[in-house]
């Protein structure tokens, strides 16, 4: 009976432990170690795509999702992309992932590089609501935009000075009508529409934009998304 019951308060202790290093409330996770599915899903896994990972530990932590153009083809599937269903919460929540730009990340000025998009069918020109994280201009973009008649319903855009190489940590957080962005652990932006997030896709995909165009240049790994707005000290992997 004694053995019984240590047993049972090891057990308990090793779950508060695990509970206190991981907060709850994770809905997606994907790592990009084996491949571009998704480690955690509270939703459906699906996915699709024709997408390149790094050998030999070119993640920021592990292997890490090839997010460059460079495939000749005009296969519709060039990036990863995933079911929205059970795995992002409207009402508020938390992306997070790691970036790490390539050569060419702000080259274009016009060029919208794309590291997180949500459409709702396949065909942009009948998508009413979209979601993405981006970059123009030498800022990161994050906004919420009704392709229909063009308007933002919230645009929050963060000067940074990114160098080829580096590994950066992106965080957007919803609650109360409330955003909140983050780079690196320091809050950069806040604003508050007063609303949840817009009607969301179909699906998404990390990496590039709508039928795998308009990729990041970049490296992203470790993304999660949770269903609610962490504090800095729980964004996952983020050194102190």
């Amino acid at each position: 009976m004694m053995r019984t019951a240590l047993a049972v308060l090891g057990a308990l202790a090793v779950a508060c432990t695990v509970a206190t290093a991981q907060p709850g409330g994770l809905l997606f996770y994907v790592s990009f170690d084996q491949s571009y599915l998704p480690d955690y899903a509270a939703g459906p896994t699906t996915a699709d795509a024709q997408c390149s990972i790094t050998e030999g530990g070119g993640g920021r932590i592990g292997e890490a999702l090839i997010a460059r153009a460079g495939f000749t083809g005009i296969e519709p599937f060039l990036s990863p992309w995933y079911l929205t269903s059970g795995n992002i919460d409207r009402e508020q929540g938390t992306i997070e992932l790691w970036i790490n730009p390539g050569e060419k990340l702000f080259d274009d000025p016009d060029d919208r590089r794309i590291y997180i998009h949500w459409w709702v069918e396949r065909d942009r020109k009948t998508a009413p609501k979209v979601f993405r994280i981006d970059t123009k201009s030498g800022n990161l973009r994050i906004f919420e935009q009704d392709v229909a008649d063009g308007g933002y319903s919230n645009h929050m855009q963060v000067p940074v000075a990114w160098e080829p190489g580096e590994w950066h940590h992106v965080a957007y957080t919803w609650s109360g009508g409330e955003r909140v962005v983050y780079i690196d652990g320091a809050e950069m932006a806040r604003s508050g529409p007063g609303r949840g997030l817009p009607t969301l896709g179909y699906f998404f995909r990390i990496g590039a934009g709508n039928w795998g165009l308009g990729y990041a240049e970049a490296l992203v790994d470790e993304v999660r998304i949770w269903d609610r707005a962490l504090a800095p000290d729980e964004f996952g992997g983020l050194e102190r």
